[in-house]
């Protein structure tokens, strides 16, 4: 692209200044300018496309200037146009507190689940077991000031457990895993928008038109992780089990 016209003419932007001027300087906080946003409303769809492109570009230098490498990393995915899923870190993901705040709330339904099943009165003896699997899903969305927020927006954590339930002496042991899997699409919708910080309300109908011009394409984002857990269980005073996972 040639940074002197961006492709769009001489005669519709003759400096690489107003293209900057359409959405501002982020790093300083400068609003876009009325006389480029006017040239940027001159243009075909194509010539958007390219100018949106480019501020794609600017967007992911900022992110990594505050150190947003997974957000800048799957915007220049998204950029790239492979459409190949994408393996994200679980190590990251488990530094996002809103990620352990819906594993937790997964393992509290877990809990809550099993001590509805009444494994005191159905495991009577010695070494008597029963097994325990089931599936909770949730869904749940970064906050505005974190990086989750510009990395994917809404994600959902499925939860699977296996578990066994073991009668040992007056108590009850309780073993097995809770296999996590993190996914999202990172995809755009007509009509929709998010607040960027420094770029304003973006709206989805501009990566709509990259994707239809530039070649940028959605992509599957996924992650898994395995929780091992070795629990005793002990009575309440009033009868059932108290389970405790973490």
């Amino acid at each position: 692209m040639n940074t002197g016209t961006f492709g769009f003419g001489e005669n519709k932007v003759s400096r690489s200044s107003a293209y900057t001027k359409l959405f501002g300087d982020p790093f300083w906080g400068e609003a876009g300018g009325i006389e480029a946003r006017n040239i940027y409303l001159q243009l075909n769809e194509r010539e958007k496309a390219l100018m949106l492109k480019a501020n794609y570009i600017k967007m992911i230098a900022k992110s990594r200037e505050r150190n947003y490498n997974m957000a800048a990393d799957n915007l220049q995915w998204w950029l790239d146009g492979t459409g190949f899923t994408k393996n994200i870190d679980f190590n990251w993901l488990r530094k996002q507190r809103e990620v352990i705040a819906a594993e937790d709330l997964n393992i509290e339904r877990f809990e809550n689940r099993l001590e509805l099943e009444n494994f005191d009165k159905k495991l009577n003896k010695e070494g008597d077991f029963s097994k325990y699997t089931n599936e909770l899903q949730h869904s749940f969305s970064g906050g505005i000031f974190g990086e989750l927020y510009y990395m994917c927006g809404t994600s959902t954590i499925t939860s699977k457990c296996d578990f066994t339930i073991t009668k040992v002496k007056d108590s009850f042991v309780l073993s097995g895993t809770i296999i996590h899997n993190w996914w999202d699409r990172y995809d755009w919708h007509k009509g929709a928008s998010a607040y960027i910080k420094g770029f304003g309300n973006v709206g989805d109908s501009d990566a709509l038109l990259v994707e239809k011009y530039c070649g940028a394409r959605p992509f599957e984002m996924r992650s898994q992780w395995k929780q091992s857990f070795n629990k005793t269980c002990q009575l309440r005073f009033l009868g059932g089990l108290n389970f405790k996972l973490k």
